[in-house]
């Protein structure tokens, strides 16, 4: 994995689907729990990083997007998976 692909938004990640509507209270953010990858994220910006869980849809199937965000909103490894995870 590799930390050079940092986003201001989950959005300018290229593997945002276009067609995403996110749901109400569809959304997680969790303390990250492998203590190697925050020690790597917290050396490109300090502080507080979340493990972010949004369910949503794609047109119509329900999918929910992953991704590691920043104290100050900077998104990193965004995934797509089908189903919701909240």
């Amino acid at each position: 994995m590799s930390l050079q692909y940092i986003y201001d938004f989950p959005e300018d990640a290229p593997n945002y689907p276009n067609d995403f509507y996110p749901v109400q209270d569809g959304l997680q953010k969790l303390k990250v729990k492998n203590q190697f990858l925050l020690d790597e994220l917290r050396a490109i910006e300090p502080g507080e990083w979340r493990k972010v869980y949004q369910d949503g849809y794609q047109g119509r199937e329900q999918v929910s997007i992953h991704y590691f965000e920043s104290p100050t909103g900077q998104v990193f490894d965004l995934k797509v998976k089908s189903g919701w995870s909240n």
